[in-house]
């Protein structure tokens, strides 16, 4: 057994088939048959055998070759028109009958140079650099929000501080203030006995002059009768 290619009606190479190794030539092969139709009842049947069966001919799809493809070829396609058309006595290498099937212009499209696709093992390599990269900057925002969040707390034990010492320094004030106000109090009431005394005094005094002014009159008085006397 031997494998040979298989060709459309075109010449263009299908696929390989398996055959008997004294296989050789060009062998039609046909489409499937389609498919049957059902059986018709008996009295139907009985009338129909009147009529004449239409033969279909096979319709031939491609051609088994039993030649082997030969290399370089992209598309390769079999030559049937020269097949057909060689003389029986003809010498020639078989081969010589598979042409190329494509253009020129269609080899050097299939033939230019493609994109290069990444290495899967490139990409997960960028892919893991990309996530330590960000894990490193994770790891670097984390230790900056920890030292922040120490620092904070620090100013909040220094703000602590402060508005303990500034309570404290209220509390001093307050009670100096307090102080302050008691002894205006007294001095207030000092004052206030002062001015009492002022005023009994400036009572006593005007009492003075009243005592004072009589017996300056009286004095007065008396010198007068004294020189009337003489």
């Amino acid at each position: 057994m031997k494998a040979v290619p298989k060709v459309n009606i075109d010449g263009l190479y299908l696929e390989d088939t398996i055959v008997d190794d004294a296989f050789y030539g060009v062998v039609p092969f046909y489409a499937d048959p389609p498919a049957l139709e059902p059986e018709l009842p008996l009295e139907t049947d009985i009338e129909a055998t009147d009529e004449p069966e239409e033969e279909v001919e096979p319709e031939i799809v491609g051609y088994t070759v039993g030649i082997p493809v030969p290399a370089g070829l992209y598309l390769p396609r079999f030559d049937l028109e020269a097949w057909e058309s060689r003389k029986e006595d003809e010498l020639s290498d078989p081969s010589d009958y598979w042409v190329e099937g494509l253009s020129a212009e269609e080899i050097e499209e299939l033939t230019k140079p493609q994109p290069q696709e990444p290495d899967p093992v490139d990409l997960l390599g960028e892919e893991v650099s990309d996530l330590k990269l960000q894990l490193f900057g994770h790891q670097e925002a984390i230790i900056s929000m920890d030292e922040s969040l120490k620092q904070t707390k620090q100013d909040g034990i220094e703000l602590q501080q402060i508005t303990t010492t500034i309570g404290s320094e209220q509390t001093k004030q307050d009670l100096t203030s307090l102080d302050l106000k008691q002894q205006n109090n007294v001095i207030g009431a000092e004052l206030i006995k002062k001015d009492i005394s002022i005023l009994d005094l400036y009572m006593q005094n005007q009492v003075l002059g009243q005592m004072l002014a009589s017996l300056e009159l009286r004095l007065l008085a008396k010198g007068t009768g004294g020189e009337s006397n003489v």
